[in-house]
């Protein structure tokens, strides 16, 4: 090998060696830099979230629409807009977003931020039912129970339908609201007295001095025609409620008891429905 072959191999090595030192040098340097930058703010941290949650929820995604639409509903980290709230979980819902379904749902049906309204209450609470593989399908069925058993507000009132809700939840809070509808739905071919007679004698079996129970025995004995049967339940019902802390419902059994005592039976004609 020559000297100048020599000298330009020496050369390279060098160089090689140069820039390695001087990649350590600025990996180093970088480690510092890092090491002593200054950290966000937690209101810059905030604002890059929300601008991230804002770029997937236009960009279609459902999750990032509902929990957008949440924030501007509760006013947290971002200014409170209802109609924009409603637009955003609207969208996760039709998106297939199954806590934005149920979280429209009870919006329309609770009318807290919102109008009530039982039509799209129902729609989406339908949509929960239908999915088979949704957690919330029994508190969907229980809720579409009383929109139908009351009607109005965009559903007309339809007493098989809620008695079919009813029973698919089959609680015992939901199987007093079955018995209640056998025996004072306005439309005759939904009611059976008797039925609804054993249904609550098997709840009041458990629990004997239930108001509710009573209430419901009373109003199935008077649909049977056995109105001193139905007096004796009543009598019961109104002795064991608190008259204090259920003020208009103890009004409501007394007012039974009125027509009970003229020999009517009691037809439903607003909600008086067990939550």
């Amino acid at each position: 090998m020559t000297y100048k072959e020599e000298a330009e191999m020496k050369h390279r090595l060098w160089a090689r060696k140069g820039w390695i030192v001087m990649a350590g040098l600025l990996s180093v340097m970088s480690i510092k830099s890092m090491a002593f930058s200054i950290p966000q703010s937690s209101q810059a941290i905030e604002a890059s979230k929300i601008a991230y949650l804002q770029l997937n929820a236009s960009l279609g995604k459902p999750k990032a629409q509902y929990l957008l639409g949440i924030m501007y509903l509760t006013g947290k980290y971002v200014d409170q807009n209802t109609p924009q709230a409603i637009h955003a979980i609207t969208a996760a819902a039709e998106g297939g977003d199954e806590k934005a379904q149920k979280t429209l749902a009870d919006l329309y049906y609770d009318g807290q931020f919102i109008p009530k309204d039982f039509a799209q209450a129902a729609h989406w609470y339908t949509v929960l039912v239908n999915n088979e593989r949704n957690d919330d399908r029994k508190w969907a069925s229980f809720r579409l129970g009383f929109i139908y058993a009351a009607g109005g507000l965009g559903v007309p009132r339809n007493c098989g339908k809620a008695l079919s809700q009813f029973e698919l939840v089959g609680d015992k809070v939901s199987l007093g609201n079955v018995a209640w509808i056998l025996a004072t739905c306005p439309e005759a071919q939904y009611r059976d007295g008797h039925k609804a007679e054993n249904i609550i004698k098997s709840l009041l079996a458990e629990n004997k001095n239930n108001p509710v129970y009573l209430d419901n025995l009373a109003a199935a004995y008077a649909e049977q025609g056995d109105f001193r049967a139905a007096i004796d339940a009543q009598k019961k019902a109104i002795k064991v409620i608190d008259k204090v802390a259920e003020e208009a419902d103890f009004k409501a059994y007394v007012k039974r008891l009125a027509l009970y005592k003229q020999h009517k039976p009691f037809r439903e004609h607003s909600n008086s429905l067990s939550m």
